[in-house]
């Protein structure tokens, strides 16, 4: 093999074809830059973690309870702190009403009373400095976010109410530990000293509050500390964080979102190396004549392949290098437009190994994409420098099954590495593959049937421009595989998107409630009831909570089953069996709720009192009709039997429970209520808790208009992320568009030449370019499309789990423009008609492009 020569050819065909070659690597360039971005604010993310989440957390472990800790817990804390030397700090957190008492404004804020030396690790900064060393002196101080001060109307230093106790606003947080998001937008923070708590008379029977634990310990003695008692306090129900899965729960949900989004970029990326294919087979096919003369003049089938394989890795190397280049900048500008979604501050930083990735991916899959096309050249022949129409068939050889198998393992190998989930990672690979082959499949069945079928009394335009699409070396296949592959993943993008953002959009009716009032006593219903009555807001739900806990399921111990049961329960079960459970009574089905198996509420109960469970949580506790559940309910046990499932719509604003028992059965259990109200007007919905805090101060209100604009905000970033991914989906898209109107530049010249030649007009040969265009590009958005429609409605349906409502308009107008733009650009490639023959003959002669 000669190097040189080969380097040289490199260089001369990249020097006379650098707009094509260019534009064929932009179809790539934009694959890797969304891979690249994503994966470099993934790890700068992950860095921020490891860096943060113990000065975020303020400890080394965190113990929390909805209940005090029992004295076996408080016994074995006592241990640890005596063997460290360092006292646990406490904290207890409650949602509560607060009084701003010059301006009258109310809002419900996030409660944390501390005691001890919170926090151990990081900062807290106040404005003014220094005033947190001052929350534990005598006086009753506060502190708040700042943002609290601007929606009470209350400068720093005035007096604050909550519950029965006053305090004074002796400055404001700019940075505490604990990450903020949509809870502080919905309850800013307020922290005031333990020692007042007990003065406010918020804490009753049945409030819900969480007491916590911080503990600094060295690792020596925390790990071993954790190893022998992590099972009693399982137990007990206390909830264990440590850093490191601090640091995991942060993350791991934007982790999942962002691997999400990384298929957008994987599915650009393979929709650019389609567009890389496409466009080097045309190349590579104008090039044959050119090969078989380089073959007569001595070069070898390896100095060929050689000579264009380096064009190959020359075209993935800048490919690589430009969508790394691209990823930079995007991995900078997503997180301002995210910074909502982040678990903690990032600073943007260059990410060496996801750029490095980004390069090696570039190319490896232009070059693998380049690879079939390729492979054409080592068929050249010197004969075919004498007779062009000799082309022997390349075959389905031992290196085409290689090809085949290295492009499935790097499809698969890609998926698996982006997606959440191998079992995602697997069904998008498989989608991938089965779209394409689909894709190819209709095209080649189109062209063999128009061989057969054609319309014979139509214009000699027509049926020529139809007939066309069947010609010998005329790339239908490959032109309708670009444009249709391009439809089908930005088609596929948007309806997943649509369905997804719908599910995710509030609840939007017109009487929808918009105030929650919760942490009501028994005793304070009527009253409350009263109260709303007086002022005409009627009150639209009313459900009474009840504190339990799973005890036992069939006779199993709960207790027993988690501490045994350590390799046979997944986290969500642990999770479904830990957890503190909030039950309610009714007599019918909410609007929210649908009956999905068993009885509503048996006319003869049995002998255990029945019980109605959520259908999600049912299917995580491994529960369904006629199994039997004890409840431990503040000490009391109650024996119950699932009588019936329940689908809810938990994007309704409503009373939506995962268990609901019947009446009768509760009623003497200690119990709080909740009540759903609507105020229409703003001003009287803010007077109503003003007059609320001051009537009932321990009954919290949350204006749901807080909830809807914090979840509206949430879902405009994501709506934003994944139309920036969008984006270069789509810019992907146009690139291969564009590729594909060039795909049959070479072969358009010579149809040309000879129609002028034999006297056809101008308008002649337009119509029938048109007439080939539209035909290919309505093949190819027929079956991308509908193509689109199925893979939508499977991830939708297998990996979202929603309903799938397709897009059925904005679907038309996609693919109704990619039949526009494809006719468009597809009827204006190759030489303009108007021209002579002599001239499209000297272009031709130019080319190396003859008559055959």
């Amino acid at each position: 093999m000669n190097t040189r020569f080969a380097i040289a050819m490199a260089r001369r065909e990249t020097r006379t074809s650098a707009r094509r070659l260019a534009l064929y690597g932009s179809c790539m360039a934009l694959g890797i830059a969304a891979l690249v971005g994503l994966d470099g604010l993934r790890a700068s993310v992950t860095d921020a973690l490891g860096e943060q989440a113990q000065r975020l957390l303020g400890a080394d472990l965190r113990l929390a309870s909805h209940a005090l800790f029992p004295a076996g817990v408080e016994a074995r804390v006592a241990e640890l702190e005596s063997s460290t030397g360092t006292p646990a700090a406490r904290v207890t957190q409650f949602a509560s009403m607060v009084l701003a008492a010059e301006s009258g404004r109310t809002r419900l804020a996030d409660v944390r009373a501390t005691t001890g030396a919170f926090p151990f690790y990081g900062e807290i900064h106040t404005e003014p400095p220094g005033a947190w060393g001052r929350l534990g002196s005598p006086e009753p101080l506060a502190l708040v976010d700042e943002s609290l001060l601007i929606q009470l109307d209350a400068p720093v230093g005035s007096t604050l109410a909550l519950g029965e106790a006053r305090f004074r606003i002796a400055g404001t947080l700019t940075r505490a530990p604990g990450s903020v998001g949509v809870r502080t937008q919905i309850a800013p923070r307020v922290f005031i000293a333990g020692r007042h708590l007990e003065a406010t008379g918020l804490i009753r029977p049945g409030s819900l509050v969480d007491h916590l634990l911080y503990i600094a310990a060295p690792a020596a003695r925390l790990e071993p500390w954790l190893d022998a008692n992590r099972t009693a306090l399982e137990t007990e129900r206390v909830r264990i964080q440590t850093v490191e899965s601090y640091q995991a729960d942060l993350g791991r949900s934007f982790a999942t979102v962002t691997r999400y989004l990384g298929l957008v970029g994987l599915a650009a990326l393979a929709l650019g190396g389609v567009g890389v294919a496409a466009g080097v087979r045309v190349f590579v096919r104008e090039k044959l004549d050119a090969v078989a003369l380089l073959r007569c003049l001595g070069a070898s089938t390896r100095d060929v392949l050689a000579a264009y394989g380096v064009l190959a890795l020359g075209l993935g190397a800048a490919s690589g290098i430009a969508g790394a280049a691209l990823g930079v900048s995007f991995q900078w500008l997503l997180p301002e437009l995210v910074r909502g979604l982040l678990p903690v501050s990032v600073e943007p930083r260059l990410e060496p190994t996801a750029i490095l990735t980004g390069i090696g991916l570039g190319l490896w899959v232009t070059t693998l994409f380049a690879a079939a096309p390729l492979l054409e050249l080592a068929r050249v022949a010197p004969l075919r420098a004498l007779r062009r129409g000799f082309e022997p068939a390349l075959g389905s050889g031992p290196i085409r099954t290689a090809f085949v198998v290295a492009l499935s393992a790097t499809v698969l190998g890609a998926s698996l590495w982006q997606a959440p989930t191998p079992k995602v990672g697997l069904g998008f690979a498989v989608g991938l593959g089965a779209a394409l082959a689909c894709l190819a499949g209709a095209a080649a069945g189109a062209a063999a049937l128009l061989r057969r079928v054609r319309p014979r009394r139509a214009p000699y335009w027509l049926r020529q421009g139809i007939a066309n699409l069947s010609r010998p070396r005329n790339h239908t296949v490959a032109t309708s595989l670009a444009i249709g592959f391009g439809l089908f993943v930005i088609a596929t993008l948007h309806a997943v998107q649509y369905n997804v953002l719908h599910q995710l959009a509030v609840d939007a009716r017109p009487d929808r409630p918009n105030l929650v009032l919760f942490d009501v006593q028994r005793d304070q219903v009527a009253d409350l009831e009263a109260f709303l009555a007086e002022r005409d807001v009627p009150v639209l739900e009313h459900a009474p909570v009840i504190s339990a806990r799973i005890a036992g399921i069939d006779g199993r111990d709960t207790a027993a089953w988690l501490a045994e049961g350590e390799d046979e329960l997944d986290r969500d079960r642990r999770w479904a069996l830990r957890r503190e459970y909030r039950l309610t009574y009714a007599a019918e089905l909410r609007p929210s709720e649908t009956l999905t198996a068993g009885q509503w509420w048996p006319a003869a109960p049995g002998a255990l009192a029945p019980v109605s469970l959520e259908v999600d949580i049912a299917e995580t506790l491994g529960v369904g009709v006629g199994d039997r559940l004890t409840w431990d309910i503040q000490g009391v046990p109650v024996e119950t039997q699932v009588t019936s499932l329940r689908a809810v719509d938990w994007g309704r604003l409503a009373s939506n429970f995962f268990v609901v028992f019947p009446p009768d059965v509760l009623d003497e259990a200690p119990s709080t209520s909740f009540l759903l109200a609507r105020v229409e007007d703003d001003t009287a919905r803010a007077l109503l808790q003003r007059d609320l805090v001051g009537r009932f101060p321990n009954v919290s209100a949350l204006d749901a208009t807080l909830i809807l604009a914090a979840l509206d905000t949430m879902h405009r970033e994501m709506a934003t992320a994944v139309q920036v991914l969008a984006l270069f989906t789509l810019a992907t898209g146009l690139a291969i568009l564009l590729a594909a109107a060039a795909a049959a530049r070479s072969e358009r010249t010579r149809e040309m030449l000879l129609l002028r030649t034999l006297g056809a007009s101008t308008t002649l040969v337009r119509r029938m370019a048109a007439t080939e265009a539209i035909a290919l590009a309505t093949l190819a958005a027929a079956v991308g499309g509908s193509l689109s429609l199925a893979a939508a409605w499977g991830l939708a349906h297998f990996v979202f789990e929603l309903p799938f409502d397709p897009p059925a308009g904005d679907l038309a107008l996609l693919s109704l423009a990619t039949v526009c733009i494809g006719a468009a650009l597809g009827s204006t490639r190759g030489p303009s008609p108007s021209r002579g023959p002599l001239a499209l003959l000297r272009e031709a002669e130019s080319k190396g492009i003859g008559a055959g």
